[in-house]
C-alpha cells in the first residue's frame, strides 16, 4: 500500500505543476528520496501515466499525462 500511496503522491504532485517538474524538487517537496520519486516515475512513464526525460541527477521534467490524469480520477484522487 505504501508503495501505491507514493506513487499517488507523485502523480497528484505533478497534477498541481502545469509545467512539470523534475524528479529532484518532486523528492524535495514530497519528503522522498530522489531515487524512490525515480522509482515511481519510471513505473508510471511505462504505463504512460506521465511523460518523463530522465536524465542524470533528476534534472528531468515529468509532466503527468491525460492518461495519468484518468488513473487519478478513477482512484478518487
Amino acid at each position: 500500500m505504501a508503495l501505491d500511496g507514493d506513487r499517488n503522491r507523485v502523480l497528484t504532485s505533478l497534477r498541481e505543476e502545469p509545467d512539470g517538474a523534475d524528479s529532484a524538487t518532486l523528492a524535495k517537496n514530497l519528503g522522498l528520496a530522489t531515487d524512490v520519486v525515480e522509482r515511481h516515475l519510471l513505473y508510471c512513464a511505462d504505463y504512460a501515466l506521465v511523460a518523463w526525460n530522465r536524465h542524470v541527477g533528476g534534472v528531468g521534467r515529468a509532466m503527468i499525462t491525460t492518461r495519468g490524469r484518468e488513473y487519478l480520477t478513477r482512484q478518487q484522487l
